[in-house]
């Protein structure tokens, strides 16, 4: 084209450098042709396309806005809404044109709209699982809007299948199965791509009995301890399942089975430790009877064995059979997997005894357990010692002494009191305190005479062999001034350690006894015999030192255990080394402090990686378990001894240094109650119920239906945790020790309750009468003691004999009570009224009497006096 622009005449003429100048002015002309075009064509088809000019549009699944990009969670039900309008920007009377919605290949689905604006609601048929959807909106003028999420659609209800009682299937049915034992955890596991709303179990053993677990927001598991009732023979009961997941959204699977109980363990036997040998007549035999399903019938009797004296023509009967487990048919609710015992029997000749316990379980499975004792004649005197009370012998005068003490740990026959002019000789005067039947503690509290000067005080007690125990002191009857030159040393107070017989693993106990302790002082166990308190093959407790408030008595049960042991506790988080536990009498506020030495085998501590100085002692008071002041003080190559600071009794544990932290259930209890007994030993242990997170419904009349609908959203209160009640006599109380026959006697004892759950205690109260050693059984009371509190149950009994009386509550003796001949006659009849209210109720009748005397006099004084004014 440039070319036809330039004349010939003129391309001849220029020569080659007029013809390079056209060149360059043909190529200018061009790029200016190319750009006119261009500008004029944008100019012509007018101005570019802007985002205001697109349909605004939102878009909602089941009411959730959903973005372009975004995913939503969806169940059955879905309904997609969209809300459009046109861009901002368009020209005047643009309306909408179309709303197109499809979901991959399969679905589409469009709706013609006019207007400025429009609102549809689709509904579409979507696979389970992830679609890809798109929302396309378009206007008059070709404006388009386009939206694409993800919907991911759940119309499957959960699966679930079981691992315990017995395995089933995923994505089958849960079909019927068996259990061993009635007490069992139903343990499943749940396939859900979704949250789980919640599990529902409903469990029917027939007539009404049964409960419904629920448990919400629950994960891939789910574990749910329970009680199963068991089949009895003829078949006619059964536990009867309905089990209901339900999902976020509502989808809902239910399954119905059924679970047979088979009682397949014979029932056991654990007793107590208890000392296989000694020399009192009176023993006690503790313990449990288990069963995995029900404890039918129990008994215990003490029968002779071998070894009687040459005195005995034949040996002695059978001493004593108790039924520690009445003979009862099954029932559901019972709780008798596990029935504690506590009973005493007498051994009337020395020799060995057998403890004979029978269990037999609803199967009528049978087992029988046989445990020796053998009772020995004491090597030590049994003449009886005479205790002068040195605090309350004062001489109230220059002529009178005030004499106080007791003839005790022996039989008495005969007990009198002397003066004497310590420079004559001569008796100044003498006091018969007891004279007749042998009794095994005689008190006396009398004034006697004393002469000028130094006064000898004689007081002479006569045992059963007839020698007689003496115990004299001098007294300054012009200073006032009681043992005068007296050696001041005293036998008290009394320790005495005995190693029981323990048959658990890796565990040695023995009982600790003291007698006559001094409160302010510090009482060594065992004292100063060398012997330790007991100690397993590497960990020993070998002395206690113990701090006392008040003057009295005291009684423990010490169990050292290590690694290896039954139910070994300690603080969490860390492996334990070993514990000692101590089952005591003494209240916390009756203890001032404890200093222990504890010796633990090195080859030990280097098995458990642990150095010696990093081991502490922990105790347990008030749920929490605290490091104590542990110190090493010897080590050897075959032993490292510590030294640990305590304020009191309790559960201790060995453990590795800076553990300290809250108790778990059944650790025991803390400081001021009675711990440490075996687990087990309550008198019927409680059956735990499902953990934190469950509650428990009451289960219609009725077996519960297979139908699919109704209401899952129905619960209960939730249940505490599972656990088990440890329950002890801690004290027995008196309200007086001396009293006339018949009269009325209050005994109070106090239950206190260490375990992690509620449970229920039968006490049983006796009276022994200490001259002939007879034992009666008074009542039995069954109290209610709650998780880590006490109760107290009391007792009225009098009696019937004169002499000194021992009152006894499962084993926990009180007395002795002075029972003085005479009484009886009308007054006994109100024996069981404090002497106090009588008197009042005495006195104020007297008063009345006098009151309407004088009142009927006063009306005939004044109604004569009216009759002669007349």
């Amino acid at each position: 084209m440039l070319s036809a622009l330039i004349l010939p005449g003129d391309r001849l003429s220029s020569g080659s450098t007029n013809t390079k100048s056209m060149n360059r002015l043909s190529v200018s002309l061009l790029a200016v042709i190319v750009v006119g075009s261009v500008l004029g064509g944008v100019v012509a088809a007018g101005p570019l396309v802007s985002s205001d000019a697109e349909p605004s549009v939102s878009v909602g699944v089941n009411s959730e806005s959903v973005d372009d990009g975004g995913y939503v969670e969806v169940g059955p039900d879905l309904d997609i809404t969209v809300s459009a309008a046109v861009g901002e920007s368009v020209p005047d009377g643009t309306e909408l044109s179309e709303i197109v919605v499809r979901a991959g290949d399969e679905y589409r689905t469009d709706v013609d709209v006019d207007g400025t604006s429009a609102e549809e609601t689709f509904t579409p048929d979507l696979d389970d699982g992830n679609s890809t959807v798109r929302v396309i909106v378009t206007d008059e003028a070709g404006n388009v809007n386009s939206t694409r999420f993800t919907v991911d659609r759940d119309e499957t209800p959960p699966w679930v299948f079981l691992h315990s009682p017995y395995r089933t299937r995923p994505y089958y049915g849960i079909s019927d199965g068996q259990a061993n034992g009635s007490a069992v955890t139903l343990e499943g596991t749940i396939i859900e791509d979704s949250a789980v709303e919640k599990v529902r179990v409903t469990h029917d053993y027939g007539g009404g009995q049964g409960d419904t677990y629920v448990r919400r927001d629950v994960g891939e598991n789910f574990s749910i301890p329970m009680d199963l009732g068991y089949t009895t023979s003829n078949g006619t009961k059964t536990n009867y399942f309905i089990l209901t997941a339900v999902d976020e959204f509502n989808n809902v699977r239910r399954y119905t089975f059924e679970i047979d109980v088979d009682d397949g363990a014979a029932p056991t036997v654990s007793p107590e430790p208890y000392a296989d040998e000694t020399t009192e007549g009176w023993v006690y035999f503790a313990g449990t009877v288990s069963d995995d399903v029900w404890v039918k019938e129990a008994t215990v009797r003490l029968e002779p064995v071998s070894g009687w004296d040459s005195n005995r023509s034949e040996p002695p009967r059978v001493v004593n059979r108790e039924q520690i487990a009445e003979p009862r048919s099954y029932d559901y609710r019972g709780g008798r997997r596990s029935v504690s015992f506590n009973e005493s029997f007498f051994m009337d000749g020395y020799g060995t005894y057998e403890f004979v316990v029978t269990v037999t379980d609803i199967a009528n499975r049978t087992t029988t357990r046989t445990y020796e004792i053998t009772r020995v004649e004491d090597e030590i005197d049994q003449r009886p010692d005479v205790v002068v009370d040195r605090d309350r012998t004062v001489a109230l005068d220059n002529e009178t002494l005030f004499v106080s003490g007791a003839s005790l740990e022996g039989p008495t026959q005969r007990l009198v009191i002397e003066t004497r002019d310590a420079a004559t000789g001569e008796t100044i005067d003498y006091e018969r305190v007891h004279d007749g039947e042998y009794t095994d503690r005689v008190d006396f509290s009398r004034e006697i005479g004393l002469g000028p000067g130094l006064t000898e005080v004689i007081v002479r007690a006569t045992g059963a062999d007839g020698v007689e125990v003496v115990e004299r002191f001098y007294v300054n009857a012009t200073s006032l001034e009681a043992f005068v030159g007296n050696d001041t040393s005293d036998p008290w107070p009394a320790v005495a350690v005995t190693s029981l017989t323990d048959d658990r693993p890796k565990t040695a106990s023995s009982a600790v006894t003291v007698r006559r302790a001094r409160g302010g002082e510090t009482v060594r166990v065992p004292g100063h015999t060398g012997d330790l308190v007991a100690g397993t093959a590497n960990v020993t407790l070998e002395r206690l030192d113990v701090a006392l408030a008040t003057d009295g008595n005291a009684t423990a049960t010490v169990a050292v255990s290590e690694r290896g042991a039954d139910g070994l506790r300690g603080p969490p988080g860390v492996e334990t080394a070993g514990t000692v536990r101590i089952q005591h009498s003494v209240s916390g506020d009756r203890v001032d402090g404890v200093t222990m030495w504890a010796s633990v085998d090195p080859a030990y501590l280097a098995n458990a990686e642990l150095a010696p100085e990093d081991l502490t002692l922990y105790r347990l008071a008030d749920g929490q378990w605290n490091a104590l002041d542990t110190s090493v003080v010897e080590e050897t190559s075959d032993s490292v001894r510590y030294r640990v600071q305590s304020p009191g009794l309790s559960v201790f544990a060995f453990a590795p240094s800076g553990a300290s932290g809250p108790a778990t259930p059944g650790d025991g209890a803390g400081a001021g109650t009675l711990v440490g007994r075996p687990a087990g030993l309550s008198a019927v242990t409680v059956t735990g119920s499902p953990g934190g997170g469950w509650t428990v419904d009451s289960l219609p009349a009725g077996r519960a239906g297979n139908g699919t609908s109704g209401d899952e959203s129905s619960g209960g209160s939730a249940n505490g945790p599972a656990g088990e009640a440890q329950i002890f006599v801690s004290n027995v109380t008196l309200n007086r020790t001396q009293v006339a026959v018949n009269e009325s006697v209050t005994v109070t004892a106090t239950l206190e309750n260490a375990g992690d759950a509620d449970g229920s205690y039968v006490t049983g109260l006796a009276a022994i009468q200490e001259a002939t050693l007879n034992r009666t059984a008074v009542a039995t009371r069954t109290v209610q003691v709650p998780a880590g509190g006490q109760e107290t149950v009391e007792f009225r009994t009098a009696f019937a004999e004169s002499g000194n009386h021992t009152v006894s509550v499962n084993g926990t003796r009180a007395g002795p009570v002075v029972v003085a001949s005479g009484g009886g006659g009308f007054l006994s009849i109100f024996s069981f009224i404090p002497v106090r209210l009588v008197g009042l109720a005495l006195g104020g009748l007297l008063g009345l009497g006098v009151v309407l005397t004088l009142v009927r006099f006063v009306v005939r004084r004044v109604g004569g006096s009216g009759e002669t004014g007349g």
